[in-house]
């Protein structure tokens, strides 16, 4: 009897616990099956009683939300029980098959608190990529999730306001879209998004890698690519990129372009305010040493307030890019180079401001304008010290050949360089044309106009244009034909026949040092009527003729040209009015080897 009652007893034990266990099965379908109905049915409440928060907040957050489950392709049809994992007394794991095909899904359920009520938390897809050995498995909540932060996003970049725009990104992304001014941010929003409508059709293609995600988007004619992160349990747009054959509408990076507007909005505010330290960070070394440093920025003021006011356009290359800004004073083209200083990868600094006046009238580079001022500081201080060197190095290869290269200390000592006034030239105007730049300034009494040049990368001095009615404005010109006269002076008075011979076409040369061996005893000082002041001065590329002093008194000139320079002909010297007191060098020359043989 014992013996019955114990087999009666464990009989019964089996009975309870496989009715308690296909109960709870029961109960764990039936939850299920509720759900994937309400979820076919597309009855957003009842989907939300039988989900928790959890899911609630991340899948079902967004009015969109059921029809963004279409896009997940959860397979419908009769859920039955294959499995359950019991995780906790509120928590287990069950895998169930779905469907004729019998798909099996794995979901993830929690208990109702205070109740037998089981709901969903989570939903785990495997999907198997063509190449891959092993499934992915997604969750459905951070799939949901992922999907109703890009509809917020593209809701947020299309119609939101500024703090809508930041919410919506990564603390990285806000901080650099923080600083782009108004028009800027909303150029560069609208530009991202294109015609692109949060109500158009939804068909995105999303990755996700842990706490990494890309979504690609479908937009009029291209492809938007959007790069969000997982922070904190929420997702945040990162960068975003528009893949387009239209170059006009590509993007490669928005963060990366909004980089390039920072860049150049800091420049251009450091600049408006003359702020140099700002201005050392903000461009590349070279710029900023060779121009920016060196150049008054009053005299090349920029519109700054109109500049972050305007829309923009930027050209992408390699590692640079060019900002182009247009106002009713012109466009303004800001060239922005990579930063490649240490630990500031990624980010711009200004390398060139090119403007372009209104109906191209002129075209300006700060380089150019800022050096150009700076070269001429140089050049007018080293004419007015007589430095040589430095008058070389500030001048193009053409005038160091045609002047200064002929020249030493004394020799330009003794140029009578009056009408350059040895005081700091104020600029009164400067005009580009192309790789010329005119800079009009005021020195001393005088306007004169400094020709500078671009030569072997450096904006170097090319001439000076003076005031003058009878003789050539260039000072290229005037001291081209002046120094080999001042040349035959210096070595008269030093009886240096050699250096007399150097400043003589070859015909002088014949016909009267070589003959003469000597310097002619004329009966008058040489060298002074060969110094006297210029009157009148005519020249050409092969040929010039000067006047010194005037018709009673000086000396009138004849010079041409030999191995690219000019060299003295022959000297009409006048020491008085009558015509007996004229003598011409050749003629007296050979007079004097004549009476030399005579005698």
């Amino acid at each position: 009897m014992p013996r019955v009652m114990t087999l009666l007893t464990a009989v019964t034990a089996v009975v309870v616990l496989s009715t308690t266990s296909g109960c709870a099965n029961l109960l764990t379908a039936r939850a299920i099956q509720t759900f994937a109905d309400s979820l076919a049915a597309q009855d957003i409440e009842s989907v939300k009683q039988h989900t928790s928060s959890n899911f609630e907040e991340k899948a079902l957050r967004s009015a969109e939300s059921l029809d963004d489950f279409k896009i997940l392709n959860l397979p419908a049809g009769k859920v039955s029980v294959a499995s359950v994992e019991e995780i906790s007394d509120v928590e287990k794991r069950v895998t169930v098959k779905v469907g004729e095909r019998e798909k099996e899904l794995l979901y993830k359920l929690t208990r109702k608190p205070g109740s037998r009520q089981w709901l969903v938390d989570d939903i785990y897809l495997q999907q198997k990529k063509k190449g891959m050995d092993e499934p992915i498995t997604k969750s459905v909540t951070e799939t949901m999730d992922l999907l109703i932060t890009v509809r917020e996003f593209l809701d947020s970049w299309q119609t939101g306001g500024r703090a809508d725009v930041l919410a919506i990104t990564t603390p990285e992304l806000r901080a650099i879209l923080a600083d782009l001014s108004p028009t800027h941010l909303q150029q560069l929003t609208t530009q991202v998004l294109g015609k692109h409508s949060t109500r158009s059709t939804f068909r995105p293609d999303a990755r996700i890698e842990e706490d990494r995600a890309v979504v690609i988007l479908p937009r009029s004619g291209a492809k938007l690519i959007v790069e969000l992160n997982l922070n904190d349990g929420q997702w945040h747009v990162n960068d975003v990129a528009v893949e387009s054959h239209d170059k006009n509408v590509q993007i490669r990076s928005a963060r990366r372009m909004a980089e390039i507007l920072n860049a150049a909005s800091g420049f251009l505010t450091a600049y408006h305010g003359d702020d140099r330290r700002q201005l050392k960070q903000l461009c590349t070394d070279s710029f900023y040493r060779n121009s920016i440093a060196v150049g008054d920025l009053s005299s090349a003021p920029l519109p700054t307030p109109r500049l972050l006011a305007s829309r923009y356009q930027v050209r992408m290359h390699e590692d640079q890019a060019d900002l182009v800004l247009e106002t009713n004073d012109g466009t303004f083209v800001l060239a922005l180079a990579e930063n490649d200083r240490s630990g500031e990868k990624g980010t711009y600094q200004v390398n060139e401001v090119t403007i372009y006046e209104p109906d191209n009238e002129q075209v300006k580079r700060l380089s150019s304008l800022f050096t150009s001022h700076a070269m001429l500081e140089i050049f007018s201080q080293a004419l007015a010290t007589g430095d040589l060197t430095r008058l070389r190095h500030a001048s193009t290869s053409d005038f160091n050949q045609q002047v200064w290269s002929l020249l030493d200390e004394e020799l330009l000592a003794a140029l009578p360089l009056d009408e350059i006034e040895p005081t700091p030239p104020r600029v009164v105007a400067t005009v580009f044309q192309g790789p010329l730049t005119e800079i009009t300034v005021s020195q001393g009494t005088r306007t004169l106009t400094y020709i500078l040049r671009e030569s072997h990368g450096q904006i170097v001095v090319d001439d000076v244009l003076l005031p003058a009615v009878h003789r050539p404005s260039s000072l290229k010109q005037y001291l081209r034909a002046l120094i080999p006269v001042y040349a035959m002076a210096r070595a008269v008075y030093a009886d240096d026949l050699t250096e007399v011979r150097r400043s003589s076409s070859s015909e002088l040369d014949r016909l009267v040092w070589q003959q003469l061996g000597k310097v002619p005893d004329l009966g008058f000082d040489i060298v002074r009527h060969l110094t006297a002041p210029v009157t009148a001065m005519t020249i050409t590329e092969d040929r010039a003729d000067l006047m010194l002093g005037d018709e009673d008194w000086g000396a009138r000139v004849t010079l041409t040209s030999l191995n690219g320079h000019l060299v003295i002909d022959d000297v009409l010297f006048i020491d008085g009015p009558l015509e007996t007191q004229r003598t011409e060098l050749k003629t007296a020359g050979r007079l004097n080897l004549a009476h030399g043989t005579a005698e």
